[in-house]
């Protein structure tokens, strides 16, 4: 893991003093009256890429703080062909424990073809949904297989949000203009953008993980579409815009510069 004194310091301030007041009155909330466990995913979709024939995507599970054990169950419907497994179709919480944890396992992953599941709560663990609370009691899983050329490595710079800068590797998807970068704050989380017309376009995706708040997604936040920044040709360099959130709030928008080989 990059940054690792960051990931631990840094992200864990800027937690405490930039995420929305919304999140403290959630927090307030939860504990007024007769709440329910509220056993959820922690994201309704995982849109991902891979160079491999086979993957593993963890699938995380939630419930609020509870004295009880509990065991969560989850199906899974609608898999395009015989490529997908359920490691394991119920998670245990022990007692006080607040995130359990399974995965699901793709094989067979053939180059150019969109492989896609549903993953879904019983509904004995939809009855546990609280009025506090948002529940995500059903989440899809797509999986492209593509093919990628490796670039070389890029340089990033990210003067505020991490303050540092370190090369990466960039990676383009063959015949098109679209680019990833190799786990670029986290290993296992590439971050995926388009230069269209020397301007940048970042999807809002996961860029890492943190211990207490969960996946933190990033996105472009210059303009409509993801629209990050601009990319100048001649130094090859990209100015990006980026948003940084949680599912309690946002840490803010940040500007990083990137420089391609």
């Amino acid at each position: 893991m990059k940054f690792g004194k960051y990931i631990l310091g840094l992200a864990i301030v800027a937690a405490s003093l930039s995420l929305t007041s919304c999140d403290q009155d959630n927090e307030g909330a939860i504990f007024e009256g007769p709440a329910l466990a509220n056993v959820s995913f922690t994201q309704k979709a995982i849109n991902t890429e891979t160079e491999e024939s086979t993957m593993t995507i963890p699938v995380v599970v939630t419930r609020n703080y509870s004295t009880e054990p509990y065991t969560a169950t989850i199906t899974m419907t609608d898999a395009s062909g015989n490529n997908f497994k359920l490691q394991n179709n119920q998670v245990t919480f022990a007692a006080g424990e607040q995130k359990a944890q399974t995965a699901v396992v793709i094989t067979d992953i053939q180059e150019g073809n969109l492989y896609t599941c549903k993953l879904q709560l019983s509904d004995a663990d939809v009855q546990t949904a609280n009025q506090f609370e948002n529940q995500i009691h059903s989440m899809t899983i797509e999986v492209l297989r593509r093919a990628w050329i490796s670039l070389g490595m890029a340089h990033y710079n990210s003067p505020e949000w991490w303050e540092e800068e370190f090369d990466v590797e960039v990676k383009q998807a063959e015949g098109t203009n679209l680019y990833k970068l190799i786990g670029l704050f986290q290993a296992g989380y590439d971050i995926s953008f388009t230069i269209e017309d020397n301007k940048v376009y970042v999807p809002k995706q996961v860029s890492w993980v943190h211990s207490g708040y969960g996946p933190v997604s990033l996105c472009g936040y210059a303009g409509d579409n993801n629209y990050a920044g601009p990319y100048d040709p001649e130094t090859k360099t990209a100015t990006l815009d980026l948003v940084h959130t949680v599912s309690a709030g946002s840490f803010g928008d940040y500007v990083d510069y990137l420089t391609m080989p």
